[in-house]
């Protein structure tokens, strides 16, 4: 089965390459609804290809999450890949530096970050179905708004019902430099808004009649960033100020960003539990306070679910030629700890391996692309 599952997926690579070439000259960016369709297009034509069944499902402003769903025995919880189709890259971008191969080095936007994932999931999912190894339901969710934290959509939810049931899940972003890495636990994040309101007045002919926001916010962001506990794993970061209308007039609004960040999705329910204390409690009389968690992405915490899992997967690895495995988690947030909070144990990171994240020099492993869809698929073949 091993030897099958890999012989199989060697004669698939030159359409991988075709595949990942097709998805990278397309411009994705969040915000792109019409670049982003066309990559959707792209995958579900993919995934009728194999036979599985395809949907898509609105989030809101940012575009859609796709859905492929392949049927396999119906007493059996389906295994969930999950990644994303955006990039950071804006329009133009496949204009001034499209999809290039070099050896082994692939280069283009979203290359590492991550649309030869999704390629790595489907070609996966393909020997399966040809070879005739799949019993349990696989079902692929690829949202569109993943750089963008999922700001004013609801794909938080649909990731939250899709994957809701999962036997385990595997989230396919990249691998930083190292083949043997995977990500078993990353940090959770959040955007809070803290608005504060006060009153506004002339500053040279009635200062006494005013109430400033801005100084109230200047108290608070103290308060605020002593929450960071950096050996806990707690960052509180004030990255943006806004407030003030002119330079004669008392404030009667002033708003901060916080970019937050937490290792248990414990720690973040306590901080904000903290932030709305130290907010209640002015420094000005007669301001007031809101604060509003803007979008969320809960930690993936390294479970004994999620350990169990690591471990059989290390061991198909081995079993398979590919190597030992290593367990690493990482600062930045993922979707995995979505699906991770609701109890279903998941692996991060089993994507292409490359590096350049964001950056001119994202680049990323064509032998990747297969060592990765064969592990993948051999331990859904062996696991079930």
């Amino acid at each position: 089965m091993m030897d099958q599952i890999t012989n199989y997926l060697q004669e698939q690579f030159s359409a991988m390459i075709e595949l990942t070439e097709k998805i990278i000259n397309v411009d994705s960016p969040s915000n792109d609804i019409a670049g982003i369709q066309k990559v959707a297009d792209i995958l579900s034509a993919k995934m009728r290809e194999i036979g599985m069944q395809t949907r898509q499902r609105d989030s809101g402003k940012q575009g859609m999450v796709l859905i492929g769903e392949l049927p396999g025995e119906k007493e059996l919880q389906p295994v969930i890949l999950l990644g994303h189709m955006d990039t950071v890259f804006p329009k133009g971008t496949v204009k001034q530096r499209p999809f290039k191969i070099e050896g082994d080095q692939m280069t283009g936007p979203g290359i590492f970050d991550m649309k030869p994932g999704l390629v790595i999931g489907l070609f996966a999912i393909q020997a399966l179905v040809k070879l005739k190894l799949n019993r349990r339901p696989i079902k692929m969710i690829i949202v569109s708004d993943e750089e963008k934290l999922h700001l004013d959509s609801n794909t938080y939810d649909i990731i939250t019902d899709e994957c809701r049931g999962g036997v385990y899940g595997f989230n396919l972003e990249g691998t930083k430099s190292d083949p043997s890495h995977v990500g078993t636990h990353n940090r959770g994040g959040m955007i809070v808004d803290v608005i504060v309101h006060g009153r506004a007045a002339h500053s040279g002919a009635e200062p006494e009649k005013g109430r400033s926001a801005i100084i109230e916010l200047a108290h608070q962001i103290i308060k605020l960033s002593a929450l960071s506990d950096l050996q806990a794993g707690i960052h509180v970061n004030c990255g943006m100020i806004k407030g003030g209308t002119s330079e004669n007039i008392i404030p009667d609004r002033a708003t901060t960003s916080l970019g937050v960040r937490f290792r248990t999705n414990q720690q973040r329910d306590r901080l904000l539990e903290r932030i709305k204390l130290i907010v209640a409690t002015p420094t000005i009389p007669d301001t007031t306070t809101t604060v509003k968690v803007r979008t969320k992405i809960d930690s993936m915490e390294e479970t004994p679910a999620v350990n169990e899992l690591f471990a059989e997967l290390n061991q198909v690895a081995q079993q398979v030629g590919y190597g030992k495995l290593q367990a690493v988690g990482g600062g930045g947030a993922s979707d995995a700890g979505i699906m991770a909070a609701r109890d279903v144990p998941t692996i991060d990171a089993l994507g292409v391996v490359g590096d350049g994240a964001h950056s001119k020099e994202e680049r990323a492993s064509a032998k990747s692309l297969l060592k990765r869809s064969s592990l993948i698929a051999n331990f859904i073949a062996q696991r079930g």
